[in-house]
């Protein structure tokens, strides 16, 4: 016994200790992938990358320096004669990263590397991010994308610099002449369309060179901070599934203690159910489904004997000949089709009774004398344009009567009937409203 309850117990609990380790396990993979693995990495170098030409300053503001770009198998040459004309002379060597209308997403990265030479110790060269959004950039002027950049030293040698996006800036040049919202003046690199190396802010009006090896972008595919805030779901999600389940275990002894009495409303109201159904069809018609005499009879001690009532007696012209010529079965089948299609069109306050063979009663609650001769018109009217078992032509006839003040529903039933037999005997297919 003692063994079958700790076989119990631990059946119970094997769900959450399921997904505690499970957790456990994805948690300690991902923080190893991560560090060790999960690696993005794109090189622009000479061998890998051809799109790739040089600018100056000549196509703008009376600029008249001079770039040229070589390459060779182990980096590119900017030689670049600066001249004095352009407010801000410069060069540049300029990467396309463009695909039609499209850039390269580089925010993913988190680290940049790039080697280059730049033999003046006192200048800088300018690295820059230019990045088009269609929410201020168009595509007609150049210099509407954002200018991010950052300036890195000149040095006697090659010269290799680590970067991160946060030492990017930018460039206020850029916001003052676009007049930019503070909005979109954060550093963006979603779609980067073009990496320029470009000469310092104040160099000197000589002949310069610069040589760039390679450009590198590193990250992960995961980066830190997103697979910080998955861990923290997935163990967020672990404690709610904890808590649900032991919320569960808590409310089982209740719903146990609970369960005999909720079985025995149950059968109590199944019992209802079923009491309600067998006396709904005491009160039907087997056939049309339509109420029967004994389901008029409800209906007639449910309804206040001053109230507003009127009657409609229906019947089918000639359907003893129906019956003769096509059989009891498409007799049957129109007497169907005729309850359905008056269910159809009336109100919810309307019920259909059928007294006995092909006559039917209509009971209208609430409506008075002419209401329910339009109503009696009607449905003879789509009566006749029914498709009827074995193309029969069809008709209906109709008497109409309402209900007078100290009548009783069997004298107003009486005029109804004999308004019926002025119909018949007026050549059937009519309605006849009684006197």
């Amino acid at each position: 016994m003692p063994a079958q309850k700790i076989i119990s117990q631990w059946r119970i609990l094997q769900p959450i200790h399921f997904v505690l380790g499970l957790l456990i396990l994805l948690t300690a993979s991902l923080l190893l992938w991560q560090h060790y693995g999960m690696n993005l990495y794109l090189r622009f170098d000479p061998g890998n990358f051809n799109k790739i030409s040089a600018s100056d300053d000549r196509d703008n503001n009376g600029g008249k320096s001079i770039a040229l770009i070589s390459v060779n198998p182990k980096y590119w040459r900017l030689d670049c004669q600066l001249n004095k004309g352009h407010r801000t002379p410069y060069c540049s060597i300029d990467f396309d990263l463009s695909n039609g209308t499209q850039g390269i997403d580089l925010s993913k990265y988190t680290d940049i590397t790039i080697r280059y030479r730049y033999q003046n110790t006192r200048e800088q060269v300018n690295l820059v991010m230019v990045n088009f959004n269609p929410e201020y950039s168009i595509e007609s002027d150049y210099r509407s994308q954002k200018f991010t950049e950052v300036y890195l030293p000149g040095a006697a040698g090659w010269s290799t610099q680590n970067l991160k996006w946060h030492q990017f800036n930018v460039a206020s040049w850029w916001i003052a002449d676009k007049k930019i919202p503070p909005k979109w003046t954060n550093n963006e690199f979603s779609n980067i369309r073009e990496i320029r190396l470009a000469t310092g802010l104040y160099p000197e009006l000589s002949n310069i060179r610069i040589d760039l090896a390679y450009i590198e972008f590193r990250g992960k595919w995961i980066n830190n901070d997103t697979l910080q805030l998955l861990l923290l779901l997935l163990w967020g999600g672990s404690a709610a599934f904890w808590l649900i389940t032991e919320l569960r275990r808590a409310m089982h002894a209740l719903q146990r203690s609970n369960q005999r009495q909720q079985d025995l409303e149950n059968a109590q109201l199944n019992l209802q159910k079923t009491n309600q159904l067998l006396t709904e069809r005491s009160m039907r018609d087997p056939l049309t489904l339509a109420f029967n005499r004994e389901g008029l009879s409800v209906l007639l001690a449910n309804e206040p004997p001053d109230s507003l009532l009127s009657i409609i007696f229906i019947d089918i012209d000639h359907f003893k000949k129906i019956n003769d010529h096509y059989g009891h079965g498409i007799g049957d089948q129109v007497l169907c089709q005729l309850a359905q299609h008056t269910q159809q069109q009336i109100r919810p306050s309307e019920k259909l009774i059928r007294l006995g063979g092909e006559e039917f009663l209509l009971l209208c609650q609430h409506s008075c004398l002419a209401q329910a001769e339009l109503l009696a018109e009607k449905l003879r009217l789509s009566l006749l344009k029914q498709d009827w078992p074995s193309e029969i032509p069809l008709s209906s006839s109709f008497g109409v009567a309402e209900r007078q003040t100290g009548e009783s529903f069997e004298e107003a039933l009486h005029r109804a009937d004999l308004a019926l037999y002025r119909a018949k005997a007026g050549g059937r297919n009519r309605v006849e409203v009684a006197e």
